[in-house]
């Protein structure tokens, strides 16, 4: 009787221990690719783009990993340095890294998608070197063209562009620059947790779910940010 009473629980411990074993060995995983990449140097490739850009127009950036610069201009026109980021040990072993990145510019006039390729994720290691592959967009758009923006990790910047913007960011900071307090009709911002500032008229929260909001029926731009985690930052040199 008491070797069947103790088999539910030994079976029980043996699953445990298969568990913490297992997460065990994942955890190594991690910390040895933390310790191999910390011993890789940092290599980088600059590539650009152009493609003619209407007023008005919309330009949607979908990326994964990398900080996003962007600048409102007065030309008909949209220009992008691409800088692909990789850590290896040499250069010679950062070529083939180069290459498992892809950017992919679509349209032009009145819609522009702005794209950040990697290569597929495998089920047993979905996230497996994506620390070593990151893309810095340094953009120039038209100033009253609207941007739709989505980032998993990297900070945004957002300076001069009047049009009407949606940034979505899951870890990261955002900093807008409003070219016009006049123009501005709304503004939300929200991250989970963080703190959201702005110098609108002085809000500043922090924590968990802060926000600041800001509206003004007789503007016509509308600027919706969400953070996940992190932080966003309004402002007007105005």
């Amino acid at each position: 009787m008491s070797q069947t009473s103790d088999s539910p629980a030994m079976a029980r411990v043996g699953k445990q221990m298969a568990w913490k074993t297992k997460w065990l060995l994942v955890s190594l995983c991690v910390l040895w690719a933390l310790c191999d990449s910390a011993r890789a140097d940092e290599f980088s490739q600059v590539s650009l783009y152009s493609v003619r850009m209407f007023s008005y127009g919309l330009l949607t950036v979908d990326t994964r990993l990398g900080d996003i610069q962007i600048e409102g201009w007065d030309e008909p026109r949209l220009e992008i340095e691409a800088e692909k980021v990789v850590r290896a040990r040499s250069k010679e072993a950062a070529k083939p890294l180069y290459e498992r990145l892809t950017v992919v510019l679509e349209g032009q006039d009145k819609r522009i998608l702005l794209r950040t390729l990697y290569p597929p994720r495998r089920l047993w290691r979905p996230f497996r070197g994506e620390a070593q592959l990151t893309v810095n967009y340094r953009i120039k758009m038209p100033f009253d063209a609207n941007l739709v923006l989505k980032c998993v990790d990297g900070d945004v910047c957002v300076r001069g562009v009047e049009g009407k913007e949606q940034i979505l960011v899951n870890y990261g900071d955002v900093e807008i620059d409003i070219p016009s307090i006049d123009r501005l009709r709304s503004l939300h911002a929200l991250t989970w947790l963080g703190y959201v500032q702005s110098n609108l008229h002085g809000e500043g929260n922090a924590g968990f779910g802060p926000r600041i909001s800001y509206w003004n029926p007789s503007g016509a731009q509308d600027i919706l940010v969400k953070v996940r985690m992190g932080g966003v930052f309004v402002y007007s040199d105005e």
